[in-house]
């Protein structure tokens, strides 16, 4: 008497394996293994496992990307996948050729790329995963330093653009037709929303919370020389402020909420910080492989992926991105012309 075979393992009458029959709890638990373009190409498989797909219990994993610049893939954008140390192409939906004009990222913000047209002066949020975009006021031409996705919501969305060069910045929000322009006393550096406050971060570093009373931290360190800062906002909701202070090295200090302090920490406990001009964002490393945690993951000046561990104060290559200085600048309307990349976590939502 031959070994009964699996109900999973049954084949069908034609010789092909009856993937449709497989038992739902394990499909779920193959999900959640699953990143999420290999879960795009999962769900496509047969309509039993795309119905699977749609239970709100079965989501899959999620990892931080890297978006590296343009080339002439025809599969589209690329992104470097940390935790599985391989690139992924998505197909943006048309705006590499919108009305024939090219469309260069200048920000990134829970799930969605912001896009910006030089040619006509045009800005756009794209969801790269679901193919969903939306489309902006016009802002001009002229070239800015980032742009910020503040809040996205099913009933409102909030962009602040920031520039290298002019004090303030311009903001708009869902079912606005134009730009406002908020002013401030020296040029800014970072914007964020946090606990339903603005808080920017200006070119001599100091932070300043935009509320009725206003409140304003200056940095510790009395310079005119320029240093890349920005602020970040962690899942337990505590304010971080990040400063590098020199090619291979970072500080952290996090904003305690009962003396309104900054309190410096190289003890982030499981998170990591992804650190970059366009953007930057916090991230549980427990459970992602290849993802250490209590480290600033940065870009080099070699163009190196790298990690600055905390605790100990030391720089580790995580990977040679193969990229050139200056790739892609004539097409890229973007400041500054040495950041190439910028971090991004895909989202179904």
């Amino acid at each position: 008497m031959s070994a009964k075979v699996p109900r999973c393992l049954e084949v069908c009458s034609s010789g092909m394996a009856d993937w449709a029959s497989i038992q739902t709890d394990i499909l779920g638990i193959i999900i959640k293994k699953l990143p999420i373009p290999d879960y795009i190409r999962f769900r496509a498989v047969c309509t039993s496992w795309n119905n699977v797909c749609k239970d709100v219990s079965y989501c899959p994993r999620v990892d931080p990307w890297l978006m590296l610049p343009p080339n002439q893939n025809p599969l589209g954008a690329q992104f470097f996948c940390i935790p599985e140390r391989k690139n992924q192409s998505i197909r943006l939906p048309n705006t590499a050729s919108l009305f024939e004009s090219v469309w260069a990222p200048v920000g990134s913000s829970n799930g969605w790329l912001i896009y910006f047209s030089h040619t006509y002066g045009t800005m756009q949020l794209v969801n790269p995963v679901s193919g969903k975009h939306i489309q902006l006021p016009p802002i001009g031409r002229r070239t800015f330093s980032k742009a910020k996705l503040l809040e996205i919501s099913e009933r409102n969305f909030i962009v602040a653009v920031l520039y290298g060069d002019e004090k303030g910045y311009k903001i708009t929000r869902k079912g606005s037709s134009n730009w406002s322009s908020v002013e401030s006393k020296f040029i800014l550096d970072d914007i964020i929303k946090h606990g339903g406050r603005l808080y920017t971060c200006d070119m001599y570093g100091t932070v300043e919370m935009w509320a009725e009373p206003p409140r304003a931290w200056p940095d510790e360190e009395v310079t005119h020389r320029w240093r890349f800062r920005c602020l970040i906002e962690t899942p337990a909701g505590d304010l971080v402020r990040v400063k590098r202070l020199c090619q291979n090295k970072f500080a952290v200090w996090i904003l305690d909420k009962a003396s309104s302090s900054w309190v410096g920490t190289e003890n982030i406990g499981d998170l990591a910080l992804f650190v970059s001009h366009y953007n930057s964002f916090c991230f549980p490393a427990s459970g992602q492989p290849n993802l250490k945690a209590n480290c600033i993951y940065f870009i080099d000046i070699y163009n190196n992926l790298c990690a600055f561990n905390l605790e100990h104060g030391t720089k580790e290559l995580v990977q040679t991105l193969t990229i050139g200085r200056g790739q892609g600048r004539n097409d890229y309307h973007r400041w500054p012309e040495r950041d190439q990349v910028l971090w991004f976590i895909p989202s179904l939502k």
